[in-house]
């Protein structure tokens, strides 16, 4: 079954904030979406690298709708540097290339995915299929979105917290997410399946 297929039904969902399907998508596996909103604010972001993300990009972006991708200065992300992805656009949306990883998220995943794509991670299991699927819906938004969500067991995190922020070429459209990924803590993995 084509990845695009599976992720459909989640891209329609995003768009229509159903939150059912989502869950569901997150549940059968033994995952959570804990939380999932759009434009959020710095109550939602408390934490210093995802305040610090959000409050450079909206300083950056002014009156338009978002910053431009030639905007952001790698010197003006430094205190969330190590959690920062910056992801350009690919496939209309439905993938991406990771034109930055963060070294401590490459650290908590346990490899450096800069040069390689979104849909390589995990052999595009279902939480990879549900952030492309945000990652579709924010380029066609144009507006920035944070989760959190738990994996399963035999995750060796007990949760990831992301806020994506979409980035504009000159003409306007979104060509570059700017993520901030933060891992929660650290956990003994419990052995269990793959989850697909």
């Amino acid at each position: 079954m084509s990845d695009r297929l599976v992720m459909q039904p989640l891209v329609d969902a995003l768009l229509a904030d159903n939150r059912e399907v989502l869950d569901r998508h997150m549940t059968e596996r033994g995952a959570s979406l804990v939380d999932l909103v759009w434009q959020p604010d710095a109550t939602l972001c408390p934490e210093p690298q995802l305040h610090h993300a959000l409050a450079y990009w909206h300083e950056i972006r002014g009156d338009r709708p978002m910053p431009l991708a030639s905007d952001i200065s790698p010197f003006n992300l430094r205190p969330a540097l190590g959690y920062v992805l910056l992801i350009d656009v690919e496939d209309d949306g439905w993938d991406g290339r990771f034109r930055l990883y963060g070294t401590r998220v490459a650290e908590m995943y346990g490899e450096d995915m800069t040069g390689r794509r979104v849909s390589e991670i995990d052999n595009n299991n279902y939480a990879t299929q549900l952030f492309r699927a945000i990652y579709r819906v924010v380029a066609l938004r144009g507006a920035p979105v944070f989760s959190h969500h738990r994996p399963p067991p035999h995750v060796s995190v007990t949760a990831w917290k992301r806020l994506i922020l979409p980035l504009a070429n000159a003409e306007g459209a979104v060509c570059r997410f700017l993520s901030v990924n933060l891992p929660g803590a650290w956990r003994p993995v419990q052995p269990a399946e793959i989850a697909r």
